[in-house]
Protein backbone atom coordinates (compact mmCIF):
# COMPACT_ATOMS: atom_id res chain seq x y z
CA UNK A 1 0.00 0.00 0.00
CA UNK A 2 1.27 3.32 -1.11
CA UNK A 3 0.53 6.42 1.78
CA UNK A 4 0.92 10.13 1.13
CA UNK A 5 2.60 11.28 4.32
CA UNK A 6 1.71 14.79 6.09
CA UNK A 7 5.22 15.79 7.30
CA UNK A 8 5.74 18.20 9.77
CA UNK A 9 2.05 18.60 10.52
CA UNK A 10 0.34 18.20 13.91
CA UNK A 11 -3.13 16.33 14.41
CA UNK A 12 -5.86 18.74 14.36
CA UNK A 13 -6.33 19.68 18.16
CA UNK A 14 -9.97 18.44 17.97
CA UNK A 15 -8.49 14.85 16.89
CA UNK A 16 -6.24 15.26 19.74
CA UNK A 17 -8.94 15.76 22.21
CA UNK A 18 -10.99 12.58 20.79
CA UNK A 19 -7.99 10.39 21.20
CA UNK A 20 -7.97 11.22 24.96
CA UNK A 21 -11.77 10.07 25.25
CA UNK A 22 -11.29 6.47 23.80
CA UNK A 23 -10.96 3.41 25.08
CA UNK A 24 -7.73 1.17 24.39
CA UNK A 25 -9.41 -1.13 21.39
CA UNK A 26 -11.14 2.03 19.77
CA UNK A 27 -8.33 4.41 20.32
CA UNK A 28 -5.95 1.56 18.71
CA UNK A 29 -8.63 1.39 15.62
CA UNK A 30 -8.21 4.94 15.23
CA UNK A 31 -4.58 5.18 14.99
CA UNK A 32 -4.10 2.62 12.45
CA UNK A 33 -6.98 4.74 10.58
CA UNK A 34 -5.04 8.30 11.06
CA UNK A 35 -2.14 6.13 9.80
CA UNK A 36 -3.44 5.30 6.55
CA UNK A 37 -5.04 8.34 5.91
CA UNK A 38 -1.46 9.89 6.16
CA UNK A 39 -1.01 10.78 9.22
CA UNK A 40 3.05 10.00 10.53
CA UNK A 41 3.95 8.68 13.12
CA UNK A 42 5.59 10.98 15.24
CA UNK A 43 2.31 13.23 14.62
CA UNK A 44 0.47 11.10 15.89
CA UNK A 45 2.76 9.92 18.86
CA UNK A 46 2.48 14.12 19.92
CA UNK A 47 -1.48 13.87 20.22
CA UNK A 48 -0.62 12.37 23.63
CA UNK A 49 0.48 13.29 27.01
CA UNK A 50 3.17 12.57 27.87
CA UNK A 51 3.99 11.91 23.57
CA UNK A 52 4.49 8.31 22.47
CA UNK A 53 7.76 7.02 20.47
CA UNK A 54 7.30 6.73 16.95
CA UNK A 55 8.20 2.84 17.73
CA UNK A 56 5.12 2.56 19.67
CA UNK A 57 2.35 3.81 17.73
CA UNK A 58 4.08 1.72 14.51
CA UNK A 59 3.01 -1.34 17.31
CA UNK A 60 0.33 -0.04 18.15
CA UNK A 61 -0.53 0.54 14.00
CA UNK A 62 0.53 -3.22 13.65
CA UNK A 63 -1.92 -4.58 16.09
CA UNK A 64 -4.92 -6.55 14.99
CA UNK A 65 -8.01 -4.10 14.88
CA UNK A 66 -11.32 -5.51 15.67
CA UNK A 67 -13.24 -2.73 17.23
CA UNK A 68 -15.59 -0.74 15.62
CA UNK A 69 -14.51 2.51 14.39
CA UNK A 70 -15.40 6.27 15.93
CA UNK A 71 -18.15 7.77 13.84
CA UNK A 72 -15.78 10.69 13.83
CA UNK A 73 -14.43 10.90 10.39
CA UNK A 74 -10.59 10.81 9.89
CA UNK A 75 -9.22 14.18 9.67
CA UNK A 76 -6.87 14.22 6.38
CA UNK A 77 -3.69 15.55 6.43
CA UNK A 78 -2.66 19.27 4.07
CA UNK A 79 -0.14 17.81 1.48
CA UNK A 80 2.94 20.02 0.97
CA UNK A 81 3.20 18.46 -2.67
CA UNK A 82 0.49 18.19 -5.12
CA UNK A 83 -1.42 15.16 -5.98
CA UNK A 84 0.05 13.77 -8.55
CA UNK A 85 3.64 13.88 -6.64
CA UNK A 86 6.93 15.19 -6.28
CA UNK A 87 8.15 17.58 -9.11
CA UNK A 88 11.12 16.92 -10.03
CA UNK A 89 13.41 20.20 -10.56
CA UNK A 90 16.36 18.47 -12.64
CA UNK A 91 16.11 16.25 -15.76
CA UNK A 92 15.61 12.40 -15.01
CA UNK A 93 19.09 11.43 -16.09
CA UNK A 94 18.67 9.57 -19.80
CA UNK A 95 21.57 6.48 -18.22
CA UNK A 96 24.80 5.60 -19.78
CA UNK A 97 24.39 3.55 -23.24
CA UNK A 98 25.31 0.10 -22.44
CA UNK A 99 28.26 0.64 -25.36
CA UNK A 100 29.55 3.50 -23.05
CA UNK A 101 29.09 1.73 -20.76
CA UNK A 102 31.56 -1.08 -21.53
CA UNK A 103 34.03 1.63 -22.70
CA UNK A 104 34.23 3.28 -18.97
CA UNK A 105 34.63 -0.33 -17.42
CA UNK A 106 37.24 -0.78 -19.25
CA UNK A 107 39.37 2.04 -18.95
CA UNK A 108 38.83 3.14 -15.46
CA UNK A 109 41.13 0.08 -13.84
CA UNK A 110 43.48 1.36 -16.37
CA UNK A 111 43.27 5.64 -15.74
CA UNK A 112 43.50 5.00 -12.04
CA UNK A 113 47.35 4.35 -12.94
CA UNK A 114 47.52 7.46 -14.23
CA UNK A 115 49.84 10.12 -12.71
CA UNK A 116 50.45 13.75 -13.10
CA UNK A 117 54.32 12.81 -14.66
CA UNK A 118 53.34 9.64 -16.62
CA UNK A 119 54.00 10.07 -19.96
CA UNK A 120 51.31 11.52 -22.54
CA UNK A 121 52.29 8.38 -24.57
CA UNK A 122 51.30 5.87 -21.96
CA UNK A 123 49.26 3.77 -21.71
CA UNK A 124 47.34 5.23 -18.70
CA UNK A 125 47.72 8.80 -20.02
CA UNK A 126 45.58 7.88 -22.73
CA UNK A 127 42.97 5.81 -21.01
CA UNK A 128 42.63 8.74 -18.61
CA UNK A 129 42.05 11.74 -21.29
CA UNK A 130 40.16 8.96 -23.24
CA UNK A 131 38.19 9.26 -19.56
CA UNK A 132 37.87 12.20 -19.26
CA UNK A 133 36.35 13.25 -23.47
CA UNK A 134 33.88 10.51 -22.05
CA UNK A 135 32.70 11.73 -19.29
CA UNK A 136 32.97 15.26 -20.28
CA UNK A 137 30.29 14.20 -23.24
CA UNK A 138 27.98 12.20 -20.65
CA UNK A 139 27.88 15.48 -18.53
CA UNK A 140 26.87 17.20 -21.49
CA UNK A 141 24.27 15.07 -22.29
CA UNK A 142 22.96 15.89 -18.88
CA UNK A 143 23.70 12.19 -17.44
CA UNK A 144 24.16 12.17 -13.45
CA UNK A 145 27.62 11.48 -12.02
CA UNK A 146 25.83 8.50 -10.32
CA UNK A 147 25.14 6.82 -13.36
CA UNK A 148 28.54 7.57 -14.85
CA UNK A 149 29.98 6.03 -11.70
CA UNK A 150 28.19 3.21 -11.38
CA UNK A 151 29.01 2.02 -15.29
CA UNK A 152 32.75 3.23 -14.73
CA UNK A 153 32.69 0.96 -11.59
CA UNK A 154 33.85 3.53 -9.80
CA UNK A 155 33.29 5.72 -6.85
CA UNK A 156 30.61 9.43 -7.23
CA UNK A 157 33.68 11.14 -6.01
CA UNK A 158 36.09 9.80 -8.32
CA UNK A 159 34.05 10.88 -11.43
CA UNK A 160 33.01 14.00 -8.96
CA UNK A 161 36.90 14.74 -8.63
CA UNK A 162 37.38 14.00 -12.42
CA UNK A 163 35.06 16.60 -13.01
CA UNK A 164 36.43 19.69 -10.70
CA UNK A 165 39.72 18.82 -12.60
CA UNK A 166 38.30 19.47 -15.83
CA UNK A 167 36.77 22.54 -14.65
CA UNK A 168 32.93 21.10 -14.84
Amino acid sequence: MSRRLARELPLPQSEVLLLQTLDRRQLLTRVHALYNEGWTLSAIGSAFTPPKGRSTVKAWVDQNHTSSPVDVPIPSPTHKTPKNGYQRLTPKSPGVPPITAEELRRLAPIAKQYRSRTPSSSRPAIANALMDQIVKDLRANNVSIADIARAAGVTHRAIAKRLGRLGL
